[in-house]
C-alpha cells in the first residue's frame, strides 16, 4: 500500500496580515494530524496586495515583498514541514478597477524562470527552511509544448535544491481550463516526462484534481470515466480531493479512486479540496476513511 501523507490546506483567514499567519497554521496542521502545510506562492493577486507591496498585479514577489505579505520576521514552527503552491493563473481586477488576463507562465522562458525560482527561495529563506514540494500549474499559454513544460519542472527543481540544499518533488496539477484539463492530457505530460525528464519521474509528476477533471469531462460531455481512464498510475504523485458525503448526488467514483489511491506502488500526497476553514477537519476525515485500508488488502 502507497504512504499517503496530508497536507493541511491554506485557506486566507480574514484576521490574517495578507499570506501571515504562519505559526498558526503550522498548529492547525498539527492539530490535524498533518504531516505537511501548504504555503501559497503565487505572484499579487489582490488590490491590498498591490497597494501593500506597491507592485503591480501579477507580479513575481520581492524580498520585501514577501516580508510584508508573510509577516517580518515570522517563520513557521520548527518541525513543520510544507509545500509550496505556486501561481494558479486566473484573471484578476487591479485596485484601478482594470481587468488583467491570467498570468502568462512562461515554462520556455529560461529568464523568467530563473526569475520565479528566485522568488519560491526567497519565500522558503523568510519561512526559514525549504520546501518539501512545489506545486505548479499549467497556466494556459498559447503554444506552449508539454516538453517545454517538462524540462521547465527539471529547471526548478534542480535550480531550487541548489539554493536550498533540498531536493523538492514538483508536481504539476491539472486543472480546467488549462494546457493539462484531461485524462489523455495527463497521460501525454507524463509520457513526454519520461521521454524528456526520465530522472525527475520517480518523485514528480501530477497532483491530480478531482474536481477540475470531472469538469473539463463535463464540459466535453464525457463521463468522468473517460477521462479516468487513460491516467497512468505511475504519473500520480499526488491528489487533490473533495470526497462527498454519502448523501450528496456525486458522479465521482469514490470508492474506486480510493481503492487506486491505496493500490499505488510509490508514496502520494493528499490535499483535502476545502472552500471554508471550518472544512479542514470534516474533509480530512473524508480523506482518511476512504483510504483506510480494507480488511483484505
Amino acid at each position: 500500500m502507497a504512504q499517503v501523507s496530508y497536507v493541511c490546506p491554506s485557506l486566507r483567514q480574514k484576521t490574517d496580515a495578507f499570506r501571515g499567519g504562519l505559526a498558526k497554521r503550522g498548529e492547525e496542521a498539527v492539530r490535524h494530524g498533518c504531516e505537511y502545510g501548504e504555503i501559497t506562492a503565487g505572484f499579487v493577486c489582490t488590490t491590498a496586495e498591490e497597494e501593500a507591496t506597491g507592485l503591480p498585479m501579477h507580479a513575481m514577489l520581492t524580498p520585501a515583498a514577501i516580508s510584508t505579505l508573510y509577516g517580518e520576521g515570522n517563520r513557521l514552527p520548527d518541525g513543520i514541514r510544507y509545500i509550496l503552491n505556486t501561481e494558479t493563473s486566473f484573471p484578476h481586477t487591479d485596485r484601478f478597477g482594470i481587468r488583467h488576463p491570467a498570468a502568462v507562465l512562461r515554462w520556455d522562458d529560461r529568464v523568467w524562470l530563473t526569475e520565479f525560482v528566485e522568488m519560491l527561495v526567497f519565500i522558503s529563506d523568510h519561512l526559514g527552511q525549504p520546501a518539501d514540494a512545489i506545486v505548479l500549474h499549467p497556466g494556459k499559454a498559447h503554444g506552449m509544448t508539454f516538453s517545454a513544460m517538462a524540462r521547465a519542472m527539471r529547471y526548478i527543481r534542480d535550480a531550487y535544491a541548489n539554493a536550498c540544499t533540498r531536493m523538492p518533488a514538483v508536481l504539476m496539477q491539472n486543472g480546467y481550463p488549462s494546457l493539462i484539463q484531461s485524462g489523455n492530457d495527463i497521460r501525454d505530460f507524463w509520457l513526454t516526462m519520461q521521454a524528456q525528464v526520465p530522472e525527475c519521474c520517480d518523485t514528480c509528476g501530477v497532483l491530480l484534481d478531482l474536481s477540475a477533471l470531472d469538469t473539463a469531462a463535463h464540459h466535453a460531455k464525457v463521463p468522468l470515466s473517460t477521462f479516468l481512464a487513460p491516467i497512468p498510475a505511475a504519473a500520480l504523485k499526488g491528489f487533490f480531493l473533495r470526497p462527498a458525503d454519502e448523501n450528496t448526488d456525486d458522479t465521482i467514483p469514490w470508492e474506486s479512486l480510493f481503492r487506486g489511491i491505496r493500490m499505488l506502488p510509490h508514496d502520494a500526497l493528499i490535499i483535502p479540496d476545502v472552500r471554508h476553514p471550518d472544512e479542514t477537519e470534516e474533509m480530512l476525515a473524508r480523506c482518511r476513511a476512504g483510504l483506510s485500508p480494507e480488511p483484505d488488502e
